[in-house]
């Protein structure tokens, strides 16, 4: 072996692990605050034209699976998202919200 007492190896291998799980934790805790920001900002710019309850638990729900999700988004996922998120505010009838929500669906999933 190298000499080393496996005492000496054992202390440094869980202070390296401590250090790696204490920037893990700092990574996840800035990623968090800046997925917040962006889930804000989601919400405020979308949710402020919402015209109908379902049309903004739609919006909210978009802007939650884009911004909020624990897990990768697939890129037809973030595109269904999108297209709601572009294409609800403001609507006025329910009827139109399910058709749009409908199109998406058909156009990105």
């Amino acid at each position: 072996m190298s000499g080393i007492p496996i005492d000496t190896i054992a202390r440094n291998a869980m202070k390296n692990l401590r250090t790696t799980l204490a920037l893990l934790t700092l990574t996840a805790g800035a990623s968090g605050l800046a997925d917040q920001a962006a889930y804000d900002d989601c919400i405020l710019e979308h949710l402020k034209g919402a015209k109908l309850d379902i049309a903004a638990h739609l919006i909210k729900q978009a802007c939650q699976a884009n911004y909020r999700s624990s897990g990768f988004l697939a890129d037809d996922e973030r595109a269904y998202n999108e297209c709601l998120l572009e294409h609800l505010v403001g609507v006025e009838s329910r009827q139109a919200t399910m058709e749009l929500r409908s199109a998406c669906n058909r156009k990105h999933k």
